[in-house]
């Protein structure tokens, strides 16, 4: 917008910040939020160029576009830190969900499974031959309270 040159000095920037500034207010077939637009930008671009780490990101940014590599772990601006957080926000959404409904198929499978398993336990029991005890020792509870042989009965 004040199309300068990179290594352009204070003075430098001042003069094309003040004829841009110039040239923005000359330009009257322009709509009202166009120009608006643009002066925000000027404005903008001055402030960018004027602070000097501010000018040292800008500038860093520059060389990274012109590489060609861009490596951002943390955007810089805050359209791109809130973009980063909704997609987080998303990822974390989106994680959960999966993770409760993997939860509740495997817990539905262990119930299935832990049923048929008491069901074959049960089965495997009923199926075993039943042993026949005859018990020789003990007398028949009638013969024991009346004292008595059961024949003579």
């Amino acid at each position: 917008m004040l199309e300068i040159a990179r290594d352009a000095d204070q003075a430098r920037i001042d003069i094309a910040y003040a004829h841009a500034t110039a040239r923005l207010s000359s330009v009257a077939s322009r709509g009202a939020a166009d120009a608006v637009i643009e002066a925000q930008l000027i404005r903008d671009g001055y402030q960018i160029l004027s602070n000097p780490e501010r000018r040292a990101r800008y500038d860093a940014k520059l060389l990274d576009a012109e590489s060609d590599v861009k490596i951002t772990l943390f955007p810089d601006d805050s359209y791109g830190r809130h973009r980063l957080g909704i997609g987080t926000v998303v990822l974390v959404v989106l994680s959960s969900i999966l993770g409760t409904i993997v939860y509740r198929n495997l817990s539905t499978k262990m119930d299935e499974v832990r049923v048929e398993h008491v069901q074959a336990i049960a089965r495997h029991k009923d199926e075993q031959p039943k042993a026949i005890v005859i018990d020789t020792i003990h007398t028949l509870p009638s013969v024991a309270k009346t004292g008595g042989d059961p024949a003579k009965r």
